[in-house]
């Protein structure tokens, strides 16, 4: 998977379904895995603040079913063009004073164009599934599900290229910004390079999903709207009403609605990162300098997740290499988890920037920047111009604020020294909770050595 595929899926997904459900890919070589009716499972430690993430699994639903007709895929719905993948994007640059350049497009050349067609299951045709075909509850992945208590999840709905088509970014546009004063500090092999990408006719680029629910002797149901207590495998102890009210109540909100208060986000990091100041100074210092050293490598953070979601499903302590060997709790390793969710979001160019703020130490001022703007606009819906207290930015030198404006930049978030002051893009708030967390992490961690 390359750095510009994720860019691409990011920004389309954002252009189709702003502050929606859509989901990007983030891995070329799954696509096939993400079709409608595929089954993924959720990630560990998703949340609604910057998005659930999703892993594939080789099953499809009706791998799972008793033998009979398969439902159609409609694709009643029109084809999306795209040159430049999305122009609007990439020609909403932001001019930084003197040096740095943003976009929160992919970069792409003036040759790319990329055509997009949606794929989903007729509801006729799932509610005539249902009614017809009953699950087999002694299917083997069933069974090794059903004990560790995991969801499993249905792709719905699919965004799919409708010819093959092969993606082209120019040089020093890697990650969406050309930050000349940046190539000094370490920047300058992650941008001068030209990067292409051939993705095939029919290849996935954005899913959405709806959970699968069982509800016994072979009943399943798809529910159109869900909370965090509805379960895949509702508890056997529980009556049939009160397995099953959860999707009809009052309470019940769409997976995608995100909590419209900071303070909710807050509390949530806040939680998560107690584990990790249960640990010892030394602990914490060789976490950090694990995670420094990984920042800016995505493909090593996605192996680190993967081997500490197995790790959990063990439910034991456990230590890791790339981690230096610190012995983690599950509690702890689910609390790191969460918090690579977070900079996984992040581009790597994002990720090398904060490793340069760890080494400045300058991560408390990005976190107050970034905790003001939110505390300010968290439910704000309309764009628009707000003041800075200068004494935010007041502790920073030009360097390191030219390496706070990249940082936020890229998440969408645009600062003018004149005033001081920022823009804020409704839009942006997922990326934004991402990096907060982000650094939130990162801070806690260095704090018993600074």
């Amino acid at each position: 998977m390359t750095a510009m595929f994720d860019n691409v899926t990011r920004a389309l997904a954002r252009q189709l379904n702003p502050q929606g459900d859509l989901i990007p890919l983030d891995s070329l070589i799954d696509f096939k895995r993400f079709r409608p009716l595929c089954l993924v499972l959720q990630k560990r430690k998703g949340t609604l603040f910057w998005g659930a993430r999703y892993l594939p699994t080789d099953y499809a639903l009706l791998d799972l079913l008793e033998p009979g007709a398969a439902p159609t895929e409609s694709t009643d719905n029109p084809h999306f063009r795209f040159k430049k993948l999305l122009d609007l994007r990439l020609e909403g640059k932001v001019d930084m004073p003197r040096t740095v350049r943003v976009t929160a497009g992919a970069g792409l050349t003036k040759s790319s164009q990329l055509e997009v067609q949606t794929l989903s299951v007729a509801p006729k045709a799932l509610d005539t599934l249902r009614d017809e075909r009953k699950l087999l509850p002694d299917h083997p992945f069933l069974q090794e599900l059903r004990p560790r208590g995991e969801n499993l999840y249905v792709v719905m709905e699919a965004v799919e290229t409708v010819k093959e088509v092969t993606l082209e970014q120019a040089g020093q546009a890697h990650g969406g910004f050309s930050i000349p004063l940046l190539a000094p500090l370490g920047l300058q092999g992650s941008l001068n390079h030209q990067e292409a990408v051939t993705v095939p006719q029919g290849c996935v680029l954005a899913f959405r999903v709806r959970q699968l629910v069982t509800k016994g002797n072979g009943e399943w149901d798809i529910p159109h709207v869900c909370n965090e207590k509805l379960k895949t495998f509702p508890p056997e102890d529980k009556t049939e009403e009160e397995k099953f009210t959860l999707i009809q109540g009052a309470d019940c909100k769409e997976i995608s609605e995100v909590p419209e208060d900071f303070a909710t986000l807050r509390q949530e990091v806040e939680d998560e990162a107690r584990q990790l100041a249960q640990l010892t100074p030394q602990a914490q210092a060789t976490l950090l300098r694990s995670l420094h050293a990984l920042l800016g490598k995505n493909h090593q953070l996605q192996l680190l997740e993967g081997s500490l979601e197995e790790a959990l499903n063990k439910a034991k302590p456990g230590a890791f290499e790339v981690l230096g060997n610190v012995t983690l709790s599950p509690q702890a390793m689910g609390s790191i988890l969460y918090f690579l969710g977070a900079l996984s979001e992040l581009s790597e160019a994002q990720q090398k920037l904060l490793a340069q703020s760890m080494e400045k130490k300058i991560l408390l001022a990005q976190l107050k920047l970034v905790e003001r703007v939110m505390e300010e606009n968290f439910p704000q819906s309309q764009s628009g111009d707000f003041p800075l207290p200068p004494q935010l930015l007041s502790s920073l030198g030009d360097e390191e604020l030219t390496m706070t404006e990249a940082l936020v930049g890229l998440s969408g978030l645009e600062l003018h020294r004149a005033g001081p002051r920022y823009t804020w893009e409704p839009a942006t708030l997922p990326r934004l909770c991402a990096l907060y967390a982000g650094l939130s992490v990162l801070h806690l961690l260095a704090a018993p050595a600074s």
